[in-house]
């Protein structure tokens, strides 16, 4: 791992970050940071620049109503925020105030936000005011308090409650059990992870940091915290709203030099920044996590970034943060065909254990072992360690390979998912009987769960209608995007479920069926030329519903991407959740283009007339709940857009 700066690197004023023990609290070193440099700026959004004196003063207001509301330190509150500004103010008040605080992403599911509240026993709700009637449905009796009305309040000089060993957050993750598991940690051990990622990545005030991954992520407390206790500025991006084309153009506008995110995002990206001919010359460190970097990201990143840019491969989860870093400039070659996993970072042991428990010493074969005493209170053993279910193989060398899973986890774009919590949603509804939730490789490229199910005697479930359900009760992340309908699971000779045996869902796909109407005119079919590269499907109808064909929120920013350049450049990704069919995002983009776009009839597929004489040629499909049981359309598009659900 290189450690030298490369040359043509801005020198962004880093300096080493002191150890948790003498940086007291996030909320303390946070003010002192404030103090260090008031006029920089703290968080930027775009409808939002923020210096770090106005966000001191926002969360000093906030940690005054909360006082104010009766909330003691010591105590949990949970924040339904989306992917802006008013969540760092607030998260920065709830910690002054002594309290933690519980992340509520609010793209998820009502009944799962639910349960998150009251498992995690938080004693009020904070939202914005246009979110309150929402906030309320959860809080199920509990306060429910709106930022607006926090940030009223006088700070007056207000005390920081907060304390080393006091808590600062908890988490929710995927759960074997069928439930969302809670991860809680504290101010020393987060100050801790906040050295690794600033040391690690040389951060220091003169850097501009995005935030992609949703608040409820462990990756976003990396990088919220290595920009606001550094002086460098955070810059929280909303992918649904901006689209891939969206943030390469704010990311050059505003000069980023920090890039953090999965790896489905990075290669929408590095898409977008090929076919736009737009480079990002002020990046320096691209931090690319949650699954393993082959050598054709290495080789993209090498055709997209200047000389200075490096990269980056952390590995860890929720329970342990970054626990291994490897940083590497563009000269960096593997010794395998991947990225390998880095050197455990400063206060961290990592070993590999055996299928015995013992420790697997020199070149082999055994489950990653994290040893530290930042790791998460209640997720470790006797000896500060934690089992990561994760295997990986060591070289002669030393290096380490990621090779699979001991358990059934598995990471869906980045993100950590417990097959287990997806079977037992499936098993809940009506239809299903069992079901098994594997994972497996699409015809793109990418990582998905393809789910494996007996229906009960007398029903036929489609794929669209259990996509519906799921989405119901899981994140976008956790439903499956293949279904395959079975007679019975295979069992083995000890009447275990063989999940060796299980049909790839690549090849048991059933076509769709092909007698509905086609898409027609010209803006019609570049709607459906846009779904098939990115889906990989060639028989869309014009009111097939994009998320009942597996689409995604990353594959709905890809195809937005594609639109932009060619037929729709002021196309906004919200358009695209609003009109989410051929035709009907076909008619929108006619309506934006005015007199001087194409004819309705070349542009939104004709006149009714030529509608009706077409859906009197051909049945009409159905747009939800009645397609056949699909699992993965046929082949097609590039290999560089993403699987879905990620929380953008």
């Amino acid at each position: 791992m290189t450690t030298d700066i490369p040359s043509g690197a801005p020198d962004t004023g880093h300096r080493p970050f002191p150890a948790a023990e003498r940086a007291g609290t996030l909320a303390h070193r946070f003010l002192e940071t404030a103090a260090a440099y008031p006029d920089r700026d703290a968080v930027v959004t775009p409808a939002t620049r923020w210096t770090y004196q106005e966000t001191d003063r926002l969360s000093a207001r906030v940690a005054a109503g909360l006082a104010a509301a009766g909330l003691r330190p010591g105590e949990r509150v949970a924040l339904l925020f989306s992917h802006g500004a008013e969540m760092i103010a607030t998260l920065l008040g709830v910690l002054r105030a002594g309290l933690s605080y519980v992340p509520l992403d609010a793209a998820y599911p009502e009944p799962r936000l639910a349960y998150m509240a009251e498992d995690s026993g938080a004693r009020a709700l904070v939202t914005v005011r246009e979110s309150l009637a929402s906030a309320t449905a959860l809080a199920q009796g509990r306060p429910v308090l709106a930022y607006e009305d926090l940030v009223l309040h006088d700070e007056g000089h207000p005390v920081v409650r907060a304390t080393p060993d006091g808590e600062a957050y908890v988490l929710y993750t995927s759960g074997s059990t069928g439930r969302p598991k809670p991860v809680a940690q504290v101010h020393r051990n987060v100050l801790h992870h906040t050295r690794v990622w600033t040391d690690g990545l040389r951060i220091g005030p003169g850097d501009r940091l995005t935030l992609q991954s949703a608040y409820s992520w462990d990756s976003a407390v990396q990088d919220t915290f290595a920009a606001l206790l550094n002086g460098a500025a955070l810059y929280p991006v909303d992918l649904k709203s901006l689209g891939v084309s969206g943030l390469l153009e704010w990311m050059a506008r505003e000069s980023l030099t920090v890039y953090h995110s999965t790896l489905p995002v990075f290669r929408a990206l590095v898409r977008a920044m090929e076919s736009r001919a737009t480079a990002l010359p002020a990046m320096r460190v691209l931090a690319l996590g949650g699954d393993t970097l082959h050598l054709s990201d290495l080789d993209a990143y090498r055709r997209s970034f200047g000389p200075h840019c490096r990269i980056a491969g952390a590995y860890g989860s929720t329970e342990c943060s970054c626990a291994l870093l490897r940083v590497e400039d563009p000269g960096y070659r593997p010794p395998t065909g991947v990225f390998p996993l880095g050197l455990p970072v400063v206060g961290t042991t990592v070993r590999l254990q055996d299928g015995e428990g013992r420790t697997v010493e020199g070149p082999g074969e055994g489950e990653i072992v994290v040893l530290s005493p930042y790791l998460a209170p209640g997720t470790v053993a006797a000896d500060l360690s934690y089992r990561t279910g994760d295997l990986a193989r060591r070289l002669a060398d030393g290096t380490l390979l990621l090779i699979g899973r001991a358990d059934f986890q598995v990471k869906i774009s980045g993100i950590r998912v417990e097959t287990g919590e997806v079977e037992s949603a499936l098993k809940e509804l009506p239809q299903v009987r069992e079901a098994v939730v594997m994972p497996f490789t699409d015809r793109l490229g990418e990582r998905q769960l393809a789910a494996h199910l007996v229906a009960e005697p007398g029903t036929r479930p489609t794929a669209a209608g259990l996509r519906a359900a799921l989405r119901g009760v899981l994140p976008d992340h956790a439903v499956p995007t293949a279904y395959v309908l079975l007679d019975e699971l295979p069992l083995t000779a000890n009447h275990k479920i063989d999940r060796k045996a299980l049909p790839d869902p690549l090849t048991a796909a059933r076509s769709a069926d092909d007698t509905g109407p086609r898409p027609a005119g010209s803006l019609e079919r570049a709607v459906a030329a846009a779904w098939h590269e990115v889906l990989g499907t060639t028989g869309a109808g014009p009111d097939d519903n994009f998320f009942d064909l597996g689409g995604t929120s990353l594959r709905m920013a890809a195809v937005h991407e594609r639109l932009t350049r060619t037929v729709a450049p002021g196309l906004r990704m919200t358009d695209l959740y609003r009109a989410p069919t051929i035709r009907s995002l076909a008619r929108l983009i006619w309506r934006a283009a005015g007199p001087t776009g194409p004819s309705s009839e070349d542009a939104a597929g004709g006149t009714a007339r030529g509608a009706r004489r077409r859906t009197a040629r051909r049945p009409r499909r159905p747009s939800t709940g009645a397609a056949p049981f699909l699992t993965l359309p046929p082949p097609g598009g590039d290999r560089t857009m993403a699987p879905g659900g990620t929380r953008d």
